[in-house]
């Protein structure tokens, strides 16, 4: 899962869970995010492992998933 927060960082990182507050936890995170325009790569990264990302502070939230996955998503089984 990748999810941007309002500074401007992303997190990918495996989901674990969403609470009723809407905060999600991921495990395995990294951070993603801008640093100086001088330098030769416009991302930095690092490991931090369990996360949890606040609901207010989430922006946008994507799913990495298969095909196969998507299409058993889309199925109506009773």
């Amino acid at each position: 899962m990748l999810v941007g927060v309002n500074d401007g960082r992303f997190f990918l990182g495996n989901f674990h869970c969403l609470d009723k507050q809407g905060n999600i936890i991921l495990q395995d995170a990294v951070e993603f995010r801008s640093i100086r325009r001088s330098s030769p790569s416009p991302m930095e990264q690092r490991g931090l492992g369990l996360i949890l990302i606040p609901s207010s502070c989430r922006t946008s939230c994507h799913i990495e998933s298969s095909m196969e996955e998507q299409f058993s998503l889309l199925s109506l089984r009773q």
